[in-house]
């Protein structure tokens, strides 16, 4: 067993009960490492920027206070997720871990800019520094404290799958970095070189402005929605098709609020089927989710005629006319309705998302053309699909 794993054990014990919970309790724990840790590092790093008067070590202190704020939202963002759904909010709290996140990219940018503007000033009129050895030596032992702490928030930002956890990390792992920048100005200064010091404050606070760029691109993504990955896609698929009554799946939709997540599925059943059997398939279709995927599913079912000769032929027509267009993801819920009045083919398709709105209607158009002159006296009714569902 590792060391992050054993200080976890030791100090987050898991209960039987709500995983979520646990999950909440290791976020919050490493939030309050990083404040204990960072509140030391600040102070230390103040110190030392005020003996020396070095606006590189200044800056450096300031971004280790920045972590503590960081640190602090990191808290925040699991106390609020831990909050159970209410009349505002249905679909839970856990949105406000991203929030978190964003907030944290946000306050790296705000602290890089500021420190932008020092650095110019160092660089333009630049002070005389001559720091100690033993200030060299605090600040690179700052470093090995630094690092150990980011790798343990990679740990269990992996253990718990947390995007919070996983900027942190990258917050305490940039500190060290710039920690190494003012290291070399410190001992530059102490050789004569005191323009050396600005550079590096301006390198620092580039550090902190593309780190919080790159966090933020995360952190808006998931508060926009991010679509699910292929194998996700294909995983829910496969495990629904082996239900027996299910003929066909599609238009799988995933939606995420921070750990929960809601599935919204469509299955074709045959259309012989009693609406009693076809109420069961549906409930072992939501049973299978909620188990396999620890998910809140949403089933609804699609009545199909695969028995029919027309429906067989119109599937095989489209098979050979387009089912090798790269165009096309696949059709699904094919039926054919005849009446005294219409005879009508109906289907849905799921286009490349790559298409444009235009491209997208003359391609159906195109479909729908080819089904009438291989069908006459049939109407073509085509169903897409949304972006969203797969």
């Amino acid at each position: 067993m590792s060391l992050f794993e054993n200080i976890t054990n030791k100090f987050v014990k898991q209960e039987k009960g709500s995983s979520k919970n646990y999950r909440n309790r290791i976020g919050k724990f490493q939030g309050w490492i990083s404040v204990a840790i960072n509140s030391i590092l600040f102070l230390i790093k103040l110190i030392i920027g005020m003996l020396t008067g070095s606006v590189s070590v200044l800056a450096d202190a300031i971004h280790t206070f920045s972590d503590v704020l960081s640190s602090g939202v990191v808290i925040w963002g699991f106390h609020e997720s831990e909050k159970p759904a209410d009349k505002e909010h249905p679909y839970g709290h856990g949105r406000a871990e991203y929030i978190a996140t964003l907030i944290i990219a946000v306050l790296l940018c705000v602290v890089g800019i500021e420190l932008i503007e020092t650095a110019i000033n160092r660089i333009m009129n630049p002070d005389s520094i001559n720091p100690e050895w033993w200030m060299i030596g605090v600040i690179g032992g700052t470093i090995f404290i630094k690092e150990f702490t980011a790798r343990y928030a990679e740990f269990l930002s992996a253990k718990i799958a947390s995007g919070t956890l996983h900027a942190d990390a990258w917050h305490h792992r940039i500190d060290a970095l710039s920690s190494m920048m003012v290291i070399l100005a410190m001992i530059a200064g102490k050789y004569g070189y005191h323009h050396v010091d600005g550079w590096a404050g301006l390198g620092v606070a580039l550090f902190i402005i593309w780190t919080g760029i790159q966090i933020s691109k995360s952190a808006i993504d998931d508060l926009i929605g991010k679509p699910p990955t292929h194998e996700e896609v294909e995983e829910i698929r496969l495990i629904v098709q082996k239900i027996v009554g299910v003929l066909g799946v599609h238009d799988i939709s995933v939606h995420r609020y921070g750990r929960d997540s809601f599935i919204s599925i469509h299955i074709e059943i045959n259309a012989t089927e009693s609406q009693g059997r076809a109420h069961d398939i549906a409930e072992e279709v939501e049973m299978v989710l909620s188990k396999s995927f620890q998910v809140e599913p949403t089933v609804h079912i699609d009545p199909v005629q695969p028995d029919n000769p027309l429906v067989q032929k119109v599937e095989s027509f489209l098979e050979k006319t387009w089912g090798q267009d790269d165009r096309v993801e696949n059709w699904h819920d094919l039926r054919v309705i005849e009446t005294e009045k219409h005879n009508v083919i109906l289907f849905g398709i799921n286009i490349s998302i790559h298409l444009s709105h235009h491209a997208v209607l003359n391609f159906c158009r195109d479909i729908e053309n080819s089904l009438i002159k291989e069908f006459p006296g049939y109407e073509i009714e085509i169903k897409r699909s949304p972006i969203y569902s797969y």
